[in-house]
């Protein structure tokens, strides 16, 4: 009896599920159909969809779709009795009024549809989620000001000046209002210093591209004005500063910061980060500013030991990146030997030390003194391996340097072992073999190099591939092998900086092997030698060369990008630069450099790289 129960429950409850469950499916299929004919542009097939799926579920998502169509193929009729019926089921929904403005905007109809717009605001209630609703409606069809009424309109009628912040000011930057926009951003950062962040990240979205700094100098005016009048308000300066950055105006940021330290005792905090990045920029005298004033604060302050030594990476950065004289190296040798008197020897201080190595080894020719320098830190107390394993890669470049090929090839080989599936293991690897291609050892080299391709570095795998192609080219049955060892030779003699000697071995190539695949090469070696002499006219002479006779080869595109962004940086030809970038983009779409050169393109045509929509207040 029991089971006979059972056999008619489930009979029951198939029978009353089974239609429920076609009827579900035969939606999802016609709902995919539609979609199908929309995307297709079959618009009448498309509206016969959805006029039977909203007849069966009434659903908003069809209404939407079917609105839509109808404006599309102007059949205004059929929208108009949608509309008005929907409104009439719905009276306390706002946005089909919207619809109903929209639709006699449609027809040319404009006071009409003003009469809509406005009715819908004036419906308006004390409910800010109706707002919202409204609000969203306004902005799907780009009303933006009515988006603005409504915000404005919400905050009257809840009393409440905080309600909607971000999306008014959304609202506001749509419709050009830039001034407006940024006063209420001020206000949510003076009332809640947590959201700065977030309005940095909306001002860099929203204020660029600004071709004639209107909207920066805006910025820039406000917050100037507000530092005034509220000088305990802490956010306003800092923002101030973030938008001397955004220009790379690191002078202006100084001065800020310098004033913003001195009111709210930071010991300096502000001033070393600055530092740091005005290093990173290239702007050493801002940089030295910055590390000075910490260092002045004296002992006190916690980045007081960092910034001195700091200060002496600034000084080196600053001489050897210009045209120095001897007597600036020994001015930095000088420096380096009394901070590292007065700091000592030790972990903290290990960056200090090998920056005094690399200047007695690659500008002061005392190779043997860097060499003893960095044996002794290996050896201090207190260092990470990781930190060992630097030190050791350097002290192997040295005795490279030296021509010491075994000892670096031993001290490369220690570092590859001990950290086998690290990046500073794969980075030692290469260097080894690197060492084997500079002696002529090229299968030995590229047994290294194949097992480098599929480094997690994407640089290391892509200079592992590079290497390993022109050992392949240049080494094959039908190669003459003496073209390839004058030329690894040549880059031995540039990783030691004898520039002029590698030239000489540079020319001897084509002028004794005039049928060697290398004379690409060639060129776009001459042009790295010029423009580590910061000679770039012509190094930018090597590049043209090669383009214009080597277009098939595989350095063409390297050549052409280089030579773009070498006017671009170097020879401030922002014209040049981006006709280079366009033609990259053309000529070698399938190029690795297509992606940044689109995004230099971009950025001096003056384009916003970063999308305009600024988040809901309550999504963040």
């Amino acid at each position: 009896m029991r089971r006979q129960l059972l056999i008619i429950f489930f009979s029951l409850f198939l029978g009353f599920s089974s239609p429920s469950l076609a009827q579900q499916k035969a939606t999802q299929t016609n709902y995919a159909l539609a979609r199908q004919a929309k995307e297709n542009g079959e618009w009448e097939k498309a509206i016969s969809y959805y006029e039977e799926l909203y007849q069966k579920t009434q659903a908003d998502l069809y209404y939407r779709e079917l609105v839509e169509l109808y404006l599309k193929v102007e059949n205004y009729k059929e929208a108009e009795k949608l509309i008005k019926k929907r409104i009439r089921k719905n009276s306390d929904q706002l946005a089909y009024i919207v619809d109903q403005g929209l639709l006699e905007e449609k027809q040319g109809n404009e006071k009409e549809a003003v009469k809509f717009y406005e009715e819908a605001v004036d419906q308006l209630g004390q409910d800010p989620q109706q707002a919202r609703l409204l609000a969203n409606q306004f902005n799907r069809y780009q009303k933006y000001a009515y988006t603005e009424s409504v915000y404005l309109k919400s905050r009257k009628l809840n009393k409440n000046e905080e309600l909607f912040r971000f999306e008014l000011a959304n609202a506001l930057a749509q419709q050009g209002k830039t001034s407006e926009m940024i006063d209420i951003y001020l206000d949510v950062v003076g009332k809640n210093r947590n959201y700065i962040q977030t309005v940095q990240n909306i001002f860099s979205r929203v204020l660029y591209p600004d071709p004639e700094g209107k909207q920066m100098q805006d910025l820039k005016e406000q917050l100037l004005r507000r530092i005034q009048d509220q000088p305990q308000q802490k956010v306003y300066a800092e923002l101030l500063i973030w938008l001397y950055l955004q220009d790379e105006n690191f002078r202006g940021a100084l001065i800020q910061a310098r004033a913003l330290d001195r009111k709210t005792n930071e010991k300096g905090k502000r001033l070393h980060s600055l530092g740091q990045l005005a290093l990173n920029n290239n702007s050493f005298e801002v940089a030295q500013e910055a590390y000075e004033y910490v260092i002045n604060l004296g002992e006190s302050s916690p980045y007081f030991l960092s910034s001195k030594m700091k200060l002496v990476e600034v000084l080196k950065e600053k001489i050897t990146q210009t045209d120095y004289e001897f007597s600036d190296l020994e001015k930095l040798e000088q420096a380096y030997a009394k901070n590292i008197a007065e700091l000592g020897k030790s972990n903290f201080t290990l960056s200090l030390i090998r920056g005094q190595a690399n200047l007695y080894a690659y500008y002061l020719d005392r190779i043997d003194t860097a060499i003893n320098i960095l044996n002794e830190a290996i050896t201090l107390g207190g260092i990470s391996q990781e930190e060992k394993a630097e030190a050791k890669l350097e002290l192997a470049d040295l005795y490279l340097l030296d021509d010491d090929i075994w000892e670096a090839s031993l001290l490369y080989s220690q570092v590859e072992k001990a950290f086998k599936y690290d990046e500073l293991g794969e980075r030692a690897k290469f260097k080894n073999a690197k060492v084997a291609y500079y002696t002529g050892d090229f299968f030995w080299a590229q047994a290294q190099l194949d097992v480098l391709k599929g480094s997690t570095s994407k640089l290391i795998a892509n200079d592992a591939l590079d290497l390993s192609l022109l050992i392949t080219d240049n080494v094959g049955r039908d190669s003459v092998i003496e073209p390839l060892q004058i030329y690894a030779r040549a880059q031995l003699l540039i990783f030691k900086q004898d520039y002029q000697e590698a030239l000489n071995k540079l020319d001897s190539i084509p002028k004794f092997f005039p049928e060697s695949s290398l004379k690409d090469n060639v060129l776009f070696t001459k042009f790295e030698i010029n423009k580590a002499k910061r000679k770039y006219e012509t190094a930018a002479t090597y590049l043209e060369t090669l383009i214009a006779d080597y277009t098939e080869e595989v350095l063409a595109d390297d050549a052409l990008f280089e030579l773009a962004k070498l006017n671009e940086i170097e020879l401030n030809n922002k014209e040049r630069a981006m006709e280079l970038y366009k033609s990259l983009i053309t000529t070698y779409p399938s190029s690795l450099h297509v992606v940044e050169s689109r995004k230099r393109y971009r950025a001096l045509r003056g384009d916003n790289l970063e999308s305009t929509e600024i988040p809901k207040e309550e999504e963040l």
